[in-house]
């Protein structure tokens, strides 16, 4: 992507068409290019010399180093944070690089990152700092997160909010109905199980949506107003949970035009 310009010289033996090169009386030229095509340009000093000859293919831009960053710096156990990486370049700028263009690596079983660098810390019982690693452009950078236990639950568990929005359903112990998530049996720790999905292991995100994983899709997020619409952290998909195919568990990915047939 980024790459030294060849000299004239060389592009003159390559290429089977003229080109030609600013000159100046004034002096020499300090970084050439290929001009000739359809557009090109150059600028020169007070004295006149020029000082640079660009063309469409000239690109005098190096990357001097990987630059790797974190959103948060600490996040508890069940809770993501995005990851963001840029370079640095031998102008002096830096430049912020798209997710598809960066390789994200976590050294550590107790996290997981996703192709658009999203870092979700998973079952964590002790402090523990993990490393992430970025690759782009053949240069490596590094990023340092805390992972943290989540505080002590209280009595209703990590699902509060959804419990307390649900009422008992009738003659039948323990299991509770959601306006908008639907039926569930909840217990005393971070797990329940929901009547279309299954057995759910459930952390609240802080404002009331849902981060939930199970052993088909790992990491699940969704909230009032948006379920049956899921996001994927694990590949950064959004999919449709097909309320019609019950007692199939179906989901539609938005990225791949596709209906998934989840396990039993």
């Amino acid at each position: 992507m980024y790459k030294k310009v060849l000299s004239l010289s060389t592009f003159l033996s390559l290429l089977p068409f003229a080109l030609s090169a600013a000159t100046s009386s004034a002096g020499p030229v300090v970084n050439q290019a290929v001009i000739g095509a359809p557009f090109y340009g150059f600028t020169s000093d007070a004295s006149g010399a020029v000082a640079n000859a660009v063309g469409p293919t000239a690109d005098f831009i190096q990357p001097l180093r990987l630059i790797a960053r974190s959103g948060d710096s600490n996040i508890n156990a069940g809770s993501a944070t995005q990851l963001a990486s840029s370079l640095l370049l031998d102008d002096g700028t830096v430049t912020n690089l798209p997710s598809e263009e960066v390789a994200w690596a976590v050294d550590t079983a107790l996290a997981t990152v996703s192709l658009s660098g999203l870092l979700t810390a998973t079952q964590v019982t002790d402090r523990v700092r993990v490393t992430v690693t970025a690759t782009a452009e053949g240069l490596t950078a590094e990023v340092r997160v805390r992972l943290e236990p989540n505080a002590a639950a209280p009595s209703a568990g990590p699902a509060s909010s959804l419990i307390a929005g649900s009422v008992d359903v009738p003659n039948a112990p323990g299991w509770k109905n959601s306006p908008w998530f639907g039926s569930f049996y909840a217990t005393d720790k971070s797990w329940l199980h929901h009547a279309d999905l299954g057995w759910l292991f459930m952390q609240e995100a802080g404002d009331g949506s849902l981060w939930m994983w199970d052993q088909n899709h790992q990491w699940l997020w969704t909230g009032q107003g948006v379920y049956p619409h899921l996001y994927r952290a694990k590949d950064s998909t959004w999919l449709y949970f097909m309320l019609q195919a019950r007692p199939k568990k179906a989901f539609y990915n938005h990225t791949t035009k596709s209906v998934e047939i989840a396990q039993p």
